[in-house]
């Protein structure tokens, strides 16, 4: 069974007192890429992570925190407070060709944020679309971006594509940013994060402020500077290796950026959201691992959905407690729409899937999460078969519809035993369309119950097939080109 973090469960409330009484207060949100259930220290000691672990074990660690299966729904999820198949974003991640992005008919969560007086800075990767400006972050709400577009590029040459066909994607805003080659992509980020903050509290500080980190670590392809791989002598393994050495960095990262808000002021009235945006990807060549959960990356096992959150803020008390409130990563848009100064009536208003979760961050050992279910994936069944595929928990209970063939409860690699591919790809079951498990009592969804709480199963199919009545086609159109324009991915060309 998976160990609960042994954090005290003394908790003292001070959120919005002292000082703080009616400011509105920083939101700085670090949302970690491809980092497993069992990928970071204090879920695995393995995993050199003290700072992160230490900001978890003064804040409130969320054990049922819900993402998308992979990057592009999750992030869609984030910024619009919305189901992805509601908005045809369920399909998976874009390419760099496709000529779409995230539909322009939604309001997203930085402008939101402007609205009640907010600065609002990105960091990082979008993965939105880009093939014209309007998909641009800096067109959807964000003051600045300082990052790439697309889903993924190597960390220092900041190039994409296969080759033959590679291009450069980096940009200050919407000027390419030749200057960042070279440079290892998560130092990058945490100079640029520190210089906002500092620019903040020097000439804005009237102002809150909204930074939203979208680190590249951990995803492929895997890089980190030496000294960081030197912290893992033991691992074998050298995608496992060099996986672990990504976390360390992006755990200095989060370190400094701490560091840079104590030291300009803004801490004390800061909130500090981390997360990861899907399962690990433990096989091709990813390095990282969800171990006990089952499944991973791009699968809507818990592996695959389930990831490791917290809040820290100063705000929320000195102690640390670790909570099962369910909560799923649209829920962040009203949650923060709430922490900003809106009203109830103008959350009610935002046509989204998200809850308000506002009241449960105050007191969470006091509060119920205002969640009941949460719909994981939906997209249409493989052909030849009837209905929707995906998953959908509600209460206790989770369905998994057409399952991918991606299965199994991958261990980490250990010194004997390297690359887990097949446990991955081997795996053997029998076709089952429908899963059924209890996941509070059986997190690793070992014990399927489909043949036992038939009654069970049939309510949480019927509600997830009705669902599907409201799923939107998937965006998800053949590529284009003109994408790539002088070796340089560009805008403009749709």
């Amino acid at each position: 069974m998976i160990e609960q973090p042994h954090f005290s469960s003394f908790f003292c409330l001070a959120l919005l007192t002292g000082h703080a009484v009616g400011q509105q207060p920083n939101i700085v949100f670090l949302l970690a890429d491809d980092l497993g259930y069992n990928d970071i220290g204090y879920h695995n000691p393995d995993i050199i992570t003290p700072n992160i672990d230490l900001l978890a074990s003064q804040g409130v660690i969320l054990e049922q925190n819900y993402v998308q299966p992979i990057c592009t729904p999750t992030r869609s999820a984030l910024l619009t407070g919305t189901y992805p198949f509601h908005i045809g974003r369920q399909a998976g991640p874009l390419t760099y060709n496709q000529p779409t992005g995230l539909t322009l008919d939604k309001k997203l969560l930085p402008q939101y944020l402007q609205d009640k007086g907010y600065a609002t800075h990105m960091i990082g990767k979008w993965h939105l679309g880009f093939c014209k400006p309007e998909y641009l972050p800096t067109s959807r709400g964000f003051d600045s971006h300082y990052g790439y577009w697309g889903g993924a590029e190597d960390y220092y040459t900041k190039m994409v594509g296969p080759p033959g066909n590679q291009g450069y994607d980096f940009y200050d805003g919407e000027e390419v940013e030749l200057s960042a080659a070279g440079i290892y992509s998560t130092e990058l980020y945490t100079t640029r994060a520190n210089t906002i903050i500092q620019n903040h509290a020097a000439e804005t500080a009237d102002k809150p402020l909204f930074l939203y980190m979208a680190y590249q670590a951990t995803h492929t392809p895997l890089a980190a500077p030496q000294r960081f791989q030197d912290m893992y002598p033991h691992i074998s393994d050298p995608d496992r290796m060099m996986f672990s050495a990504a976390a360390s960095a992006l755990d200095e990262s989060v370190m400094n950026i701490t560091q840079t808000l104590k030291d300009t002021g803004l801490y004390d009235n800061t909130i500090i959201v981390f997360m990861g945006d899907n399962g690990g990807q433990p096989g091709n060549r990813g390095g990282g691992n969800n171990y006990p959960l089952r499944g991973m990356k791009g699968t809507t096992w818990e592996g695959g959905v389930r990831t490791p959150a917290f809040i820290h803020s100063p705000l929320l008390g000195a102690s640390g407690i670790s909570v099962d409130h369910l909560i799923h990563v649209t829920d962040w848009l009203p949650t923060f729409m709430k922490a900003a100064g809106a009203t109830d009536e103008e959350i009610a208003a935002v046509e989204m899937d998200g809850v308000d979760q506002w009241e449960v961050i105050k007191d969470p050992e006091n509060s119920v999460s205002r969640r009941e279910d949460v719909v994981l994936n939906m997209q249409d069944a493989p052909q030849g078969n009837h209905g929707p595929k995906g998953a959908y928990r509600k209460g206790e209970y989770k369905i998994v519809v057409h399952p991918s063939p991606q299965d199994g409860w991958i261990e980490p690699p250990t010194a004997e035993k390297y690359s887990p591919e097949s446990q991955i790809y081997n795996l053997t079951r029998a076709p089952q369309l429908h899963y059924l498990f209890n996941v509070v009592d059986d997190p690793e969804e070992r014990e399927d119950l489909s043949t036992i709480e038939t009654d069970i199963l049939h309510e949480m199919t019927q509600a997830f097939n009705s669902l599907h009545d409201e799923m939107v086609p998937a965006d998800d159109p053949e590529n284009g080109s003109g994408g790539l324009q002088d070796g340089v991915w560009v805008t403009g060309w749709c």
